[in-house]
């Protein structure tokens, strides 16, 4: 009878929770198995993450935190639109020169219609939310996941740090590659080479550097087994990088090569960067094993767990590029940039979703990955995006669009500004100052003695005295005494924001 009792005893609130939530879960599972899923989930995550970051960037912009970059591609869109090449004078280049992105064309067509500073950053933030379209049909084609685990590398991938760093550093043409390399990736590896051919096309155009990706997309897949589309992308890469760095850049840099400050130290020509390096192999392997360049592989690598450690073959084809942009950061003329990490922000994702895929257990036509794995990447992804995202709790993005007195001074001083003025003005005021042929950054690191060159050529010179950190009181007098020794004159001050006017 006693038996008999216990047998009838009525199970725990605890396991009647634990199966509550499992039925729960396997139900979800079954949803996300299906086809409706595989056509609404992947473009309902790109929706909800661009209302995101359009936001946090609209935001930025708002607040007047935006800087030289966006000012650039401003000014670049304004002078197309007038019928003129895009030659930047904040930058003293033609936009072309760096990286030859003639994809920029369309998109500074696309601001006749269109408020410029809007359509720059949500175009950034579309490109950077649309590419969860082809990360989850890559998850489930290629690596076969599971529902639940290609949810899973989405959540991550929204919350990866290097993207929201990205999406809140102004505007760079790198970031409309994204979601086209994961499309690439995702139809080369299904056989699909028409839309592969046009994603690749579109890549090289969106940036020349990238090219060096194609090329290694040809290796990764020849691996695969795809040999002779693999060889023809390889080709078609080595050959558009060789075409843009010796005919195209040269041509919009008036002959120069465009990268020799960032590998001064070994050479001054492209032939002589490449010598340089395999003459001086431990030079090179300093470089790219430098502090700065290890704290940039762990915060591209912990967010996902370093699972794209075991699954190198999807990472080789940045490699070779990654490598460059490491290099590159340990001169002394160039600082790490955000839109160096691009690139790898693809690889990274699609040697995260097929580790998922090798550590997973195989069943008839899908890969089940177990949930404490997928829970523990979901742990890395929350920590590290709290740590080091741009748009961490910790760093109060719910602030931004609201505008302080500063921030009114300003507007103010940038109404004072004629339309034909050439300006030379601290880097807050550039994306409110670009609609100009003659505009120019207002260097406040050096001594003032040293920036009343800043007066030469320009009508009007704007200082935001928050920007000028190194300077105290003594050197703010000093600025205004040579400004007026050179013929200029004070004609608004409002919360350390001033304007001079010559004459």
């Amino acid at each position: 009878m006693t038996s008999a009792r216990v047998a009838a005893r009525p199970p725990s609130r605890s396991a009647a929770l634990h199966k509550r939530l499992d039925h729960l879960a396997l139900r979800w599972q079954a949803r996300l198995e299906s086809d409706s899923a595989d056509r609404i989930v992947p473009w309902v995550t790109a929706l909800v993450l661009f209302l995101v970051l359009g936001a946090l960037a609209l935001g930025r912009a708002r607040s007047l935190e935006a800087g030289t970059d966006l000012a650039a591609y401003l000014q670049g869109t304004w002078l197309i639109n007038h019928g003129d090449p895009p030659f930047v004078s904040l930058t003293g280049d033609h936009l072309l020169a760096e990286q030859a992105g003639f994809v920029f064309y369309p998109l500074a067509w696309l601001t006749r219609v269109v408020p410029a500073v809007p359509a720059l950053l949500l175009t950034q933030a579309a490109a950077l939310s649309v590419a969860t379209v082809p990360l989850w049909h890559f998850a489930r084609r290629v690596a076969r996941l599971r529902g639940g685990a290609a949810l899973t590398v989405l959540i991550a991938y929204a919350l990866y740090p290097a993207l929201h760093n990205i999406n809140q550093a102004d505007v760079h043409l790198a970031t409309l590659a994204l979601p086209l390399l994961l499309a690439a990736a995702l139809f080369g590896l299904t056989d699909r080479w028409r839309p592969y051919a046009v994603c690749v096309v579109l890549v090289v155009l969106c940036r020349a550097d990238y090219a060096l990706v194609v090329a290694g997309l040809g290796g990764l897949l020849a691996l695969e087994g795809r040999r002779r589309a693999g060889a023809l992308s390889a080709a078609f890469g080595v050959g558009w990088a060789l075409l843009a760095l010796f005919v195209v850049q040269p041509y919009y840099a008036r002959g120069a090569f465009v990268h020799e400050s960032a590998f001064a130290a070994y050479g001054s020509s492209p032939l002589g960067v490449v010598g340089g390096m395999a003459t001086h192999p431990f030079t090179v392997l300093g470089d790219l094993t430098a502090e700065g360049n290890f704290a940039i592989l762990v915060l591209l690598l912990a967010p996902v767990l370093f699972l794209p450690v075991l699954a190198p073959r999807y990472l080789l084809p940045v490699l070779p590029l990654q490598a460059l942009y490491l290099i590159a950061n340990s001169s002394a003329a160039r600082d790490p940039r955000v839109e160096q990490n691009v690139a790898i922000t693809a690889f990274v994702f699609l040697a995260t979703t097929m580790a998922l895929s090798r550590i997973g257990t195989r069943t008839i036509d899908r890969v089940r990955v177990d949930r404490r794995v997928l829970g523990a990447l979901l742990l890395a992804a929350t920590v590290f995006f709290v740590r080091d995202s741009a748009t961490s709790p910790y760093r109060a993005p719910w602030q931004l669009g609201g505008r302080d007195a500063t921030d009114e001074a300003r507007l103010e001083a940038v109404d004072r500004v004629e339309a034909g003025d050439a300006v030379r003005a601290s880097p807050a005021l550039l994306p409110l100052l670009a609609e100009r042929p003659e505009l120019f950054p207002l260097d406040a690191g050096s001594h003032p003695h040293v920036r009343r060159a800043s007066a030469d050529d320009v009508d009007v010179v704007i200082l935001d005295e928050e920007a000028a950190t190194e300077w105290d009181d003594d050197d703010l007098r000093s600025f205004h005494d040579g400004m007026v020794a050179l013929g200029f004159r004070r004609v608004f001050t409002s919360e350390g924001i001033q304007v001079y006017r010559r004459g």
